[in-house]
């Protein structure tokens, strides 16, 4: 097959420029920009980057707490593959350029909700902007490597059951042309914008999963979408809720209802520090009982000097846009959509289902996360599956299909019965308000039945897509529908995903506090 490259990546976040950097230099590459190299989801990370680093940690105590944060639903073996790969992933990124917090000569460790103890290799409070800086900046030495901006990819093609390259949007000029290339990747980031409120920016529209899913490929996990606790409450940017990092809470940051009252004590015995799922829907909870939408973090206790220190990027957006001095006054929060713990279905190398195709990043779901991503796992696996990847195809290794999970028929046909009051009239912002109410941190089966009616609907009577807006809404009603049946067929409350309807609701927060 003749080709235009031999590695062509969709996507710019961090998993596809490791990936990049981690193949050799005799590779033609050509990553596809949505918008511009530097405006990508992986810029905008805070917390950091998990690894057992220090002494007082072990891969097998890390292990433990990805299992437990991920429900029972996590790929063990995946698990360990991954973690054990934490350290060298950080050496990389030291050699990359990344300058990494120190403590008396050695990685500055804080910790957040889920770990045990302090494992996150950090950058102040803005790692994934000072990731990023470095790996662009050896993205643009790299002469075997064409970076092309403001280009979306559309679909995948394939060639005797293989994917042989991408369908591109050229968004500068509207038309639309193909690439081809012996390895396609996907790592295109989330589905985070089928959601009104949500901390990615406004490219995660789902692209990469939407193609996936139209290519047939297999994909898992996607009623998990993980919730942040505490998306702050009195700001938004471009249809992106601004971030109070997990680190806020992992040096002190109190969590109070109106009342004043720190209610975290009374839903889990880790209080503040208890997985994202459990600490999102209490403060839902409390939120529910008051007048207020939000509920207060309070890390005013610490001193002022070390707040500034460890936190200056969420002081200054607090005090420029806000007005709040959080060395003195409290934050108002509230839960805002997060991560996507599902996605297509690989392994630890990335590949999926379908011959030549591989998917990375939080496009992907290797089984890392099972129910409910543990706090700063997911730059760690945007670096490690890249670089499994990367050997895999430098090595020529035989592509090796991951077998589907999920039986190909729709467990959900049935619940789409459900005519009453649909609506014919569709625009991004009603998707994203109707997915916010249905599909949100508490959902039940009359709320799903109602979305997997109105979706579909709203899907057939979609018109052919010619610019990328459109596009953007095929993919975002895609994701959004294949989220809403993976929610219904979910019959258990666990991680991320809570349905009212079911056996047991009423106790959970008995069940997180036991």
């Amino acid at each position: 097959m003749q080709t235009d490259c031999d590695v062509l990546i969709a996507g710019n976040g961090l998993a596809a420029l490791t990936l990049a950097l981690s193949l050799p230099e005799s590779f033609r590459i050509v990553i596809l920009c949505k918008n511009r190299l530097d405006d990508t989801a992986s810029r905008h990370a805070q917390g950091g980057i998990a690894a057992a680093w220090s002494g007082e940690d072990d891969i097998g105590k890390h292990v433990a707490d990805t299992l437990e944060a991920g429900a029972g639903l996590c790929d063990e073996a995946a698990v360990r593959t991954i973690l054990s790969q934490g350290k060298p992933a950080i050496e990389w990124l030291l050699a990359q350029g990344v300058a990494f917090d120190q403590n008396n000569n050695d990685l500055h460790l804080t910790r957040e909700g889920g770990h045990t103890c302090r494992r996150i290799a950090h950058v102040a409070d803005y790692t994934g902007e000072a990731v990023m800086q470095s790996l662009i900046a050896q993205i643009r030495r790299r002469l075997n490597i064409r970076v092309c901006e403001r280009q979306m990819a559309l679909d995948i093609q394939t060639e005797s059951g293989a994917a042989c390259g991408l369908t591109v949007l050229d968004r500068r000029t509207q038309e639309t042309y193909r690439i081809r290339a012996r390895h396609t990747v996907l790592a295109g980031g989330g589905l985070g914008q089928i959601y009104a409120a949500t901390t990615t920016p406004p490219e995660c529209t789902g692209d990469a999963i939407a193609m996936a899913i139209r290519a047939g490929c297999a994909v898992e996990n996607l009623e998990f979408i993980q919730f942040h606790p505490t998306g702050l409450a009195r700001s938004s940017e471009n249809g992106r809720t601004f971030l109070i990092s997990e680190a806020v809470r992992g040096e002190g940051g109190i969590l109070t209802n109106q009342s004043g009252e720190r209610f975290m004590p009374h839903y889990d015995r880790r209080a503040e520090l208890a997985p994202r799922d459990i600490v999102a829907r209490a403060i839902a909870a409390e939120i529910a009982k008051q007048t207020q939408d939000f509920v207060s973090l309070d890390i005013s206790h610490q001193p002022a000097a070390f707040v500034r220190q460890h936190f200056p990027s969420i002081h200054r957006h607090c005090l420029s846009q806000c007005g709040l001095d959080i060395t003195r006054q409290a934050i108002p929060v509230r839960p805002v959509q997060h991560y996507t713990c599902g996605g297509i279905q690989t392994d630890p190398c990335g590949r999926t289902s379908l011959p030549q195709l591989y998917a990375l990043g939080e496009t992907a779901c290797t089984g890392l996360h099972g129910a409910n991503r543990l706090a700063s796992n997911s730059l760690l696996e945007c670096v490690v599956t890249a670089r499994l990847a990367a050997q895999t195809i430098a090595e020529g290794q035989a592509f090796q299909a991951v077998p589907s999970k999920r039986s190909s028929e729709n467990p959900t046909a049935e619940a789409g019965i459900f005519s009453d009051d649909l609506q014919n009239t569709f625009s991004r912002p009603v998707l994203q308000a109707f997915n916010q109410r249905h599909l949100g941190i508490l959902r039940n089966d009359t709320g799903l039945r109602r979305a997997i009616a109105q979706l579909r609907l709203w899907k057939q009577n979609q018109a052919e897509p010619h610019t990328a807006s459109e596009y953007e809404n095929r993919n975002l009603l895609e994701c959004s529908l294949a989220v809403a049946q993976a929610a219904y067929a979910r019959r258990q409350n666990i991680g991320a995903h809570f349905n009212t309807d079911l056996a047991g609701s009423v106790d959970w927060k008995k069940q997180a506090a036991g």
